[in-house]
């Protein structure tokens, strides 16, 4: 949880900055694919993870590799 809210604090940060400096606008929708990618890819690093029903759950919606589950 506290990595989605990490995530998506500084996108839109970082799109607020990019609006203020002229940079050109991004559409929401790539914003959203940017944070999922994010997330997923910081939870495919983590390895050594609880196999619970609720972190399953999340493995299987967000796409999150098997390896997440396997001890270091």
């Amino acid at each position: 949880m506290r990595l989605m809210l990490v995530s998506v604090i500084y996108y839109i940060w970082r799109e607020r900055n990019a609006h203020l400096y002229g940079d050109a606008p991004c559409i929401s929708l790539m914003i959203y694919r940017e944070i999922v990618s994010c997330i997923v890819s910081k939870v495919n690093y983590i390895c050594n993870m609880t196999s619970s029903i609720t972190n399953r759950r999340l493995h299987i919606t967000w796409g999150f590799s098997d390896d997440i589950f396997n001890s270091v």
